[in-house]
């Protein structure tokens, strides 16, 4: 929604202004995805606020389950099956945007995932489960991933990728309490309980997760560390000031 034309205008109008002349109350408040159109200097002269989504697997899976309430929770009559399979559709969901983390080993290409894509899955996993006998797995594998989150992504092995992805947590073996969604022992999909009880489980994950939660070898995470430390220093780097030479 920004006028990248406009935006050397902004910037002038905003360089322009004088403090001494303007109104104690006088605020300009600007929002604005990030674009590399936005002029640095508004930004270096403002203060910033920004809107992210929660950093680790824990902390997505905190945030989704704070949004849901009891009665959508426990508004299915195949309690037990909604139950198992909304915590695995809230983990694949928090375990496709961690991915992205990991660069090239994770996704070829960073999608933009949005929680929009979590609630129409989960509406559809309600509507499936009330008017099929059984779990259609077939049918929930081949929505969720082919087109609520398929839909996004563009490179072809990613689109193998998402779909082998969903597998391990929509299969008939989530049903078994002993079923783990990695290596580890730590993750799996709480027993049949309260919504309560759900997000109790999700505040004793590891606040650091491994790796293999995701499919990957242990040492992909010097790879994401190092693509962190260089989106930092970057960020850092760009919101200097400019000298320019006399």
């Amino acid at each position: 929604h920004l006028a990248a034309s406009w935006m050397p205008a902004l910037e002038r109008i905003q360089e322009s202004q004088d403090a001494g002349a303007m109104d104690d109350n006088y605020r300009l408040w600007l929002t604005s995805m990030p674009s590399p159109a936005f002029p640095v200097p508004v930004l270096q002269t403002g203060i910033k606020i920004t809107n992210e989504p929660p950093k680790g697997l824990r902390a997505n899976l905190n945030r989704t389950f704070q949004d849901i309430t009891p009665e959508v929770y426990e508004g299915c009559s195949k309690s037990r099956e909604f139950k198992k399979l909304l915590f695995s559709l809230a983990f694949f969901h928090a375990a496709i945007l961690e991915r992205r983390k990991f660069g090239p080993i994770g996704w070829n290409v960073p999608y933009e995932w949005m929680d929009s894509d979590f609630q129409v899955s989960r509406e559809q996993v309600h509507m499936y489960l009330e008017s099929q006998p059984g779990v259609p797995w077939v049918t929930l594998k081949y929505i969720i991933a082919e087109v609520n989150y398929g839909g996004r992504v563009t490179d072809d092995k990613d689109v193998r990728l998402i779909s082998a992805f969903l597998h391990r947590y929509f299969n008939e073996a989530v049903m078994d309490d002993s079923y783990k969604f990695s290596p580890l022992d730590a993750y799996y999909a709480p027993k049949e309980g309260s919504l309560e009880q759900v997000r109790e489980y999700i505040r004793g994950l590891p606040m650091d997760e491994d790796p293999q939660v995701f499919g990957l070898h242990p040492n992909a995470m010097i790879t994401a560390q190092a693509q962190a430390a260089r989106q930092f220093l970057d960020t850092v780097v760009d919101m200097q000031p400019k000298l320019s030479s006399q």
